[in-house]
C-alpha cells in the first residue's frame, strides 16, 4: 500500500490512541503514536513526519510546551500540528491556536471529523494525496461520485452505506479494518459508545449477494474485523 503521509500520535491514553491509529491507517496515512513529550521529541528528531496529532495533557507535561519547540525549529516550524484535548473552554482553543496550533479537536471526537481535519491539513501543507475519484479490484469498479458499483458489466444497485463499506474495504485493501472503526467510520457511531457489530453483518451480507464473485475477496479477520484482499 503507497502511504499518503506520516502522521505522529502524542497521545497517552492506550484506548484513545489505538482509535486514532485505526482512523489514520484506514485512511492510507502511515502512523505512529507516542505517549509521552520525551517519546514525541525523540521521534520528531530522528524522523520527523508530516503531521503530528498532539494531546495536551501528558504525563511529563503539557503538549503546548512541545508545539511551542516545534514553531522554535527551523527545520520543523511549518510542521502541521493538531491539537487534541478534553478541555471545553473556548479560550483554551484560541490559546492553542495562537500558540501556533495549525487545528484544534475536542474530545471525545468523531472519526468522521479527525479524518476530515487531517486531510484538510495536509492539503494545504502540500503534502497530501488526494482521494482518488474511481477504484478498481477483483472485477469491481467503484464510482465515488457517482456512487455506484459495477460488477460483471452491471450495476451492483448498492445502498449509501453498502457502497460506503464497500469502498472504504477496497481502498484500504490489504489492511484489517476492525468493527468498532466501522461503526464510527461508516454509521457514525459515538467513541465509547455501547455498539452492536449486527448491523455489519447485516450490511455485509447483502453487499456479498449484490456484487457476485468478487464478494469472495472479502476475508473476515476472527476477533478483528475485515480486509479486502482483492
Amino acid at each position: 500500500m503507497i502511504i499518503k503521509a506520516r502522521i505522529l500520535v502524542v497521545e497517552d491514553q492506550a484506548p484513545t490512541a489505538n482509535l486514532i491509529l485505526d482512523v489514520l491507517q484506514a485512511e492510507g496515512y502511515g502512523a505512529q503514536a507516542v505517549s509521552s513529550l520525551a517519546q514525541a521529541r525523540e521521534r520528531l528528531r530522528k524522523a520527523p513526519p508530516e503531521l503530528v496529532i498532539l494531546d495536551r495533557t501528558l504525563p511529563d507535561g503539557d503538549g503546548a510546551d512541545l508545539l511551542a519547540e516545534i514553531r522554535r525549529d527551523e527545520a520543523l516550524a511549518r510542521l502541521p500540528v493538531l491539537i487534541l484535548t478534553a478541555r471545553k473552554d473556548p479560550a483554551d482553543r484560541v490559546a492553542g491556536l495562537r500558540g501556533g496550533a495549525d487545528d484544534y479537536v475536542a474530545k471525545p471526537f468523531h472519526v468522521e471529523e479527525l479524518a476530515a481535519r487531517v486531510g484538510a491539513l495536509l492539503r494545504r501543507s502540500g503534502r497530501a494525496e488526494e482521494e482518488p475519484s474511481a477504484l478498481e479490484a477483483a472485477g469491481l469498479k467503484l464510482d465515488r461520485a457517482a456512487r455506484t458499483a459495477w460488477t460483471q458489466g452491471r450495476n451492483a444497485g448498492l445502498t449509501a452505506r453498502e457502497f460506503d463499506l464497500l469502498w472504504l474495504l477496497v481502498r484500504r485493501r490489504g489492511s484489517v479494518l476492525t468493527r468498532d472503526f466501522l461503526l464510527q467510520h461508516i454509521w457514525g457511531y459515538d467513541q465509547g459508545a455501547e455498539l452492536t457489530t449486527k448491523v455489519i453483518d447485516v450490511t455485509l451480507s447483502h453487499l456479498r449477494r449484490k456484487i457476485g464473485a468478487p464478494a469472495d475477496k472479502i476475508a473476515a479477520v476472527r476477533g478483528f474485523g475485515y480486509r479486502f484482499d482483492g
